[in-house]
């Protein structure tokens, strides 16, 4: 089986692809070099209006969509870059492959409003910000295809393996580290779910070869917010917490529009497909042996 995954230079994109290599035959794209992959690469652009030399290169059974563009305010600046990259690419994608072709589409919590606490797949979206809304269109174009399709929203949290980037959990522990102050909202809610266990849940869903359309939700079994989740971060890894300050996204007036509340319903994917997710401290733990790996081998 042949599968392509998309922004394989990103966090999540470069543990996928780790993670479906050790079974399938992967193929890995992005828009940035990344030289450190371990299956076959090709650079390529979302914005390209043609898909088909990509296709035809990798030839995929299934295509996991996990590139995007991801940050908030650059979204809101570039409205027109991120609803092409976000959202309409899945059209192209579809307009590029046979009926063959099964699409999972990694979405997010952002296609909900602060209004939806612990939202369900069923319930009605109303994305808050450009992002939202250009991952709402991807879903769109997919729930309105005839194609196979498994729509993952999320909320992950992780550390970097192109060495080239840097995320959320890298900005807290590294500002601990360096002694630098910080702040992180004591009025924003999330369920984050690692990229570990994201990719691990993906793998199951790809290897279950499940013929049936589906829109899931795929977080942690909690939530916490976003202050308590680093303080519990750098406690479990032994690091100073004195720099973490509290605040609120009310404070940041310049601040792209984003939900408050940014926690996902997870018990139909539970139920459904009889998993069990974990648990804030089982995400953190996670974090702490990874990032320990990690450590050991910049050591070496």
């Amino acid at each position: 089986m042949n599968i392509l995954v998309t922004g394989a230079s990103g966090m999540l994109g470069a543990t996928i692809v780790n993670f479906l290599a050790k079974d399938f035959n992967v193929f890995a794209t992005g828009r940035s070099e990344y030289s450190d992959c371990p299956v076959p690469f090709k650079s390529f652009d979302l914005l390209e209006n043609d898909y088909s030399e990509l296709i035809l290169w990798c030839n995929p059974d299934i295509i996991v969509h996990s590139g995007a563009l991801t940050n908030g305010n650059y979204c809101d600046m570039n409205p027109s870059e991120a609803f092409n990259t976000n959202g309409v690419s899945i059209k192209k994608f579809i307009n590029a492959t046979s009926e063959n072709v099964k699409i999972i589409y990694i979405s997010t919590d952002a296609v909900f409003s602060t209004n939806n606490h612990k939202a369900k797949e069923k319930e009605c979206t109303n994305p808050e910000s450009v992002y939202g809304k250009s991952k709402e269109i991807g879903e769109f174009f997919l729930i309105n295809s005839s194609r196979k399709y498994t729509i993952i929203r999320t909320t992950i949290v992780g550390l970097n393996k192109n060495k080239y980037r840097s995320g959320f959990v890298e900005w807290i522990i590294n500002s601990s580290i360096e002694n630098k102050n910080i702040e992180l909202f004591d009025d924003v809610v999330f369920c984050p779910i690692t990229i570990w266990d994201l990719s691990q849940e993906l793998k199951f869903l790809i290897q279950t070869q499940s013929e049936i359309s589906d829109i899931i939700h795929i977080a942690n079994n909690e939530y916490c917010t976003k202050y308590d989740f680093g303080i519990n971060l750098l406690t479990t890894l032994g690091l100073d917490t004195k720099n973490i300050k509290k605040s609120s996204i009310e404070e940041f007036p310049n601040r792209v529009n984003r939900a408050k509340d940014q926690t996902l319903n997870t018990t139909y994917y539970q139920t459904r497909y009889n998993r069990k997710l974990p648990s804030i401290k089982d995400t953190i733990n996670t974090i702490k042996e990874k990032y320990n790996e990690k450590e050991n081998q910049a050591r070496q």
